[in-house]
């Protein structure tokens, strides 16, 4: 059914990155009146993405890279919950949120699918065990603890071997994100290393792998040289032409074999669709949703991707072979603002804009005070890129606090020394313990599991209310030893009864993901749970908690 020509339209935006709230912003100045929007996030931050490395690297302090969207978007309905489905045909996303994992459904007129990309290193044996990534504040974070704790180690340990492996640093990808990471990082590791009196500088090894023949092939190959030759004079290795293969715990490996010892490998490469896009049946190429040239998904009026996610094209200037749009934060922002327009346009019955943009340039920073940088057809390098690299990216922050804080955090750098505290966040325990007292309600109707239960000690009393109103409710006692959770995991299902404790009840929780790897890694598990029979779970549990058919193309978490 067609909404009203006066009613206010829905446009659910998916996403909290530059697309998604560069959209939600631009459609409250283009459509205020006309659409109620609503973004979609599983943080409640935006994070400015080329600020990370300098987070890693302990320049700006975590919480003042980020800035919260309901800060940013004042008139924007924000929702921190994670996205199971998308139904096409019935514009709903289906959604879970809250600890308790509850299901929603959101209903939509617009949809803006600004996802981005996720890492995807299958293809590389080792690479999902042994490397880290850089993709939002949890990484930086983590990459900057570790850092720390290389440091720490080698300076007391007397394994020269270790020692050298914990001071080797390999970075795989020579785009943006690797290059200034790795010129970071190696800042950092030198300006802290006089804090530890048994390292020298000379054992300390920075390699950049790079499968092209030059590094930051988008910008011109002359920068692309002096920026090359700016890393290797500050002891750095470049490895051009290199590929990948593979990675374990003590090392990584070469495609013509050899064989680098580190502790340390951060890949920058590997980008790919999220399972639910993969899912929902749109069209792809390059592992990226096909847009027109209005930035709508080729065949769905109402549906519209923009940033990372999305493989848009634009005439170059002689008007001749397409452009595809790099996944940079400049494009990102242009992007949503077309599809803002755009999406306001087609309210109105209005012809629609193709997407135009042609950038001002690009910047790049190599750590140690020093940039490369092309600007209106102007190539830079050295101090003064470095200075135009932090002032264009200064002003690109979304808020005021924002750039206040990060301004201060510069200034602060430049006078003080470099904190090398190592504040870890504790790794979450694969099995955990969950406790209930009495008259506690374990799992309700509509819920989705999110692990293997096994009660260790107590009592549950599992009910499952009658559809017959003259009909009986049935309920089944819980005891030590039995469990629940494996056929709903298998089939990304809600809870159908409710659980309650009946005494102070122990209950034993193996999280989804490694529940799975536990089943990959064991046969014998794997088989118990596929030939167990449905006859040997209490009768409440098979009705209550078994898995109803999942929603079309369900996403796995």
């Amino acid at each position: 059914m067609q909404p009203e020509a006066n009613a206010r339209q829905r446009v659910v935006i998916l996403g909290g990155g530059f697309g998604g709230v560069y959209c939600a912003r631009y459609l409250r100045r283009y459509a205020a009146d006309k659409v109620d929007v609503e973004l979609i996030s599983q943080n409640n931050y935006f994070v400015f993405q080329p600020l990370l490395p300098e987070v890693a690297s302990g320049i700006i302090s975590a919480p003042d890279a980020v800035t919260s969207l309901r800060l940013l978007l004042p008139r924007v309905k924000v929702r921190m919950a994670e996205v199971r489905d998308i139904d096409l045909q019935q514009k709903i996303v289906h959604i879970v949120q809250g600890s308790k994992r509850n299901p929603l459904r959101v209903s939509y007129d617009h949809l803006v699918i600004a996802f981005g990309q996720k890492t995807d290193l299958s293809r590389y044996p080792g690479f999902e065990d042994h490397s880290r990534t850089m993709r939002d504040l949890a990484d930086a974070h983590s990459l900057r603890n570790h850092i720390i704790e290389c440091l720490e180690h080698a300076d007391i340990t007397e394994d020269k071997a270790l020692k050298r492996r914990l001071l080797t640093f390999v970075v795989a990808g020579g785009g943006f994100s690797g290059v200034e990471t790795l010129g970071e990082l190696m800042d950092m590791v030198r300006r802290t290393r006089r804090h530890y009196p048994n390292i020298d500088e000379k054992e300390i090894r920075g390699i950049l792998v790079q499968r092209g023949q030059r590094i930051l092939p988008e910008l011109p190959p002359k920068l692309g040289e002096f920026a090359r030759r700016n890393l290797e004079r500050r002891g750095l290795e470049i490895r051009l032409g290199a590929s990948l293969r593979s990675a374990t715990a003590t090392a990584v490996f070469l495609g013509d074999g050899e064989r680098i010892e580190t502790s340390t490998l951060l890949t920058t490469v590997g980008n790919g669709p999220s399972p639910l896009v993969q899912k929902l049946g749109l069209p792809m190429q390059r592992g990226k949703i096909e847009t027109d040239a209005m930035l709508r998904v080729k065949g769905h009026d109402t549906v519209w991707a923009v940033g990372d996610a999305a493989l848009i094209t634009q005439p170059d200037r002689e008007g001749k072979s397409p452009e595809v749009a790099p996944p940079t934060a400049q494009f990102a922002v242009r992007e949503a603002r077309c599809a803002a327009r755009n999406i306001a346009l087609a309210l109105d019955d209005k012809p629609l804009a193709a997407f135009r943009y042609r950038p001002l340039g690009a910047l790049a920073s190599l750590g140690n005070y020093n940039g490369v940088a092309e600007i209106a057809g102007v190539r830079l390098s050295g101090l003064f890129a470095w200075l135009l690299w932090r002032g264009i990216y200064i002003g690109m922050l979304p808020s005021f606090s924002t750039r206040l804080r990060v301004a201060l955090n510069w200034l602060f750098d430049y006078f003080l020394p470099r904190s090398i505290v190592q504040i870890a966040n504790s790794e979450p325990a694969a099995a955990r313990y969950m406790c209930f007292a009495r008259g506690d309600i374990v799992c309700k109707p509509g819920q989705i599991l999110d692990g293997f239960y096994t009660v260790v000690d107590g009592q549950l009393e599992s009910r499952i209310t009658s559809d017959d109103p003259d009909g009986e409710d049935v309920v089944q006692l819980i005891g030590p030893g039995d469990h629940w959770g494996e056929r709903s995991l298998a089939g990304n299902a809600t809870v159908q009864g409710t659980l309650v404790s009946r005494e102070d009840t122990r209950v034993l929780v193996l999280r989804r993901q490694d529940f799975s790897n536990l089943c990959a890694a064991l046969p014998v598990v794997d088989r118990y749970f596929k030939t167990i029979s449905r006859d040997s779970y209490p009768r409440s549990l098979r009705t209550a908690l078994d898995a109803i058919p999942p929603a079309p193309h369900a996403a796995p978490e």
